[in-house]
């Protein structure tokens, strides 16, 4: 079986993992990459938050707001969305209350945390970027991870022999103040060298 198709069976079987344990305020739409035919072998793994109702609607990662600051920052890597990148989140789906989105919960991020383990097993990544706080405490909950929630923003780390980068997330609200601005720029400027 080829890597993108077990990463495609993988993709599907998320929502029968996360309804054994919760399911109420979730909206289990499957929202993943699409691209998964073109990335290269062992592409930068962006993990965000959680999809939102932009993602689920395009049933695509990071297409709302923070999904055009976050092509920005690509474009200043050098790099390319499809072909070098693969953009996940910290939880799976698309958490709810209301209308509105909600962050995760601690519980959805743990059982997130444990999907992601087996997400990087399959993708193998060369580096793995933690864009804001609900995908640094999910990965927190990884065991081998366990010192990430220590680490300051906007560096790139190595814990057990995996290569990280940690920073903010995109999102409209951050974007709008210019110290976190002007991190991620020069973060994702910076990524090139890191990737190569």
């Amino acid at each position: 079986m080829s890597k993108h198709k077990e990463l495609l069976d993988f993709y599907l079987k998320r929502k029968d993992f996360i309804k054994k344990e919760f399911s109420e305020n979730i909206d289990f739409t499957d929202v993943f990459d699409p691209y998964l035919d073109e990335k290269m072998d062992n592409p930068i793994m962006i993990i965000g938050e959680a999809p939102g109702a932009n993602e689920v609607r395009l049933k695509e990662p990071f297409v709302g707001k923070a999904g055009e600051n976050l092509n920005y920052l690509i474009s200043l890597s050098g790099l390319d969305r499809k072909r070098d990148f693969l953009i996940t989140n910290a939880f799976p789906f698309r958490t709810f209350k209301g209308n509105a989105n909600r962050t995760p919960s601690a519980k959805e991020l743990k059982l997130g945390a444990k999907l992601l383990e087996k997400e990087i097993e399959i993708v193998k990544p060369k580096l793995i970027l933690l864009l804001g706080n609900s995908a640094i405490k999910a990965f927190s909950y990884i065991p081998w991870a366990k010192e990430v929630k220590n680490l300051k923003k906007c560096g790139i780390y190595e814990i057990n022999g995996k290569k990280l980068g940690v920073c903010f997330h995109p999102s409209p609200l951050a974007f709008n103040r210019k110290d976190i601005r002007d991190s991620l720029e020069k973060f994702f400027k910076n990524l090139k060298f890191e990737y190569n």
